[in-house]
């Protein structure tokens, strides 16, 4: 059985903070290339635009262990497989980094306005 085509990236449509919920859109999740935290990947359940978004080790609202408790012993190295359960728990906001029209100037991200969870959370590299 095939996987249907995704959808292209809906360029044109306008921005609006919207709550997706739950998002069956499978994303991916790997180490950031200083290895200080965690990079989740994927489509935007609202656009289709591909999106990334890093989150630091011990940053607020991650629920990871505090970095720093890592590094000077005190915590053993964070454990993937946990740390993909917390990212399951997040909110996530599309990123897809571009300018969708009426995009606020003061928006915290650049990209459509939607935010959901991930059900599918797969580690990943290549996508």
């Amino acid at each position: 059985m095939s996987e249907p085509p995704v959808p292209s990236h809906d360029f044109d449509l306008a921005y609006a903070e919207e709550d997706m919920g739950r998002s069956a859109t499978v994303f991916t999740h790997t180490g950031s290339a200083d290895q200080q935290g965690v990079v989740v990947e994927g489509r935007c359940p609202r656009c289709h635009g591909r999106t990334s978004t890093e989150y630091r080790h011990g940053a607020p609202g991650t629920g990871t262990k505090g970095l720093r408790s890592w590094l000077s012993g005190k915590q053993p190295e964070p454990d993937p497989a946990e740390e993909a359960g917390q990212l399951l728990q997040e909110t996530h906001f599309c990123e897809c980094g571009h300018p969708h029209p009426n995009l606020p100037q003061d928006a915290p991200f650049t990209g459509c306005g939607a935010s959901w969870h991930i059900d599918v959370l797969n580690p990943g590299g290549a996508g």
